[in-house]
């Protein structure tokens, strides 16, 4: 009995060390974008990158990175149209990229790659962190933001936030 008991917390336990963060703080996407580098409407336009092994679902490739078009920058500076956003591989903390469907479009705030975990990430690249809202999804039709914009509001539309910018 007690051996299945220890057995249990073991295999639950060592899930949550992959990625066991909590927000003691306002981590909503308004309190995230204040320390941000970089603000910018984007649209998925391409999967880069795959995970190996066996996947169940996504036909057994399951995107692992993701190129985002810049639409708009609010904030920062880039020099590029495109850039590269990594995902998580089942041991970091960061969404699944495979959350990210080609020709959706995100506000995005997202962490320039400071230690690439592997090879095929570099110091040019982004990545989102699990614990926070770092993106909001965006509806082009209604020109709306949806997602945890502030602990009391999930949406906000882009007429809105981009007044809120130049404030």
């Amino acid at each position: 009995m007690y051996l299945k008991i220890i057995i249990i917390f073991l295999v639950t336990s060592s899930r949550l060390l992959a990625c066991d963060c909590e927000c003691v703080s306002d981590c909503s996407f308004h309190k995230v974008i204040e320390n941000s580098k970089l603000v910018a409407l984007v649209k998925v336009i391409s999967y880069d990158n795959y995970l190996g092994g066996k996947i169940i679902g996504h036909n057994g490739k399951m995107p692992n990175s993701m190129i985002v078009e810049i639409i708009k920058v609010y904030k920062g500076t880039l020099t590029k149209q495109k850039i590269k956003i990594w995902g998580d591989n089942g041991a970091l903390c960061r969404p699944y990229i495979a959350d990210f469907a080609l020709g959706d479009y995100f506000l995005i705030a997202p962490n320039k790659i400071e230690e690439p975990r592997s090879n095929d990430e570099s110091k040019t690249d982004y990545e989102f962190f699990s614990c926070s809202a770092d993106y909001l999804e965006v509806d082009m039709k209604t020109k709306v933001a949806f997602g945890q914009y502030t602990k009391r509001q999930d949406r906000i539309t882009l007429v809105e936030f981009e007044r809120k910018m130049k404030m």
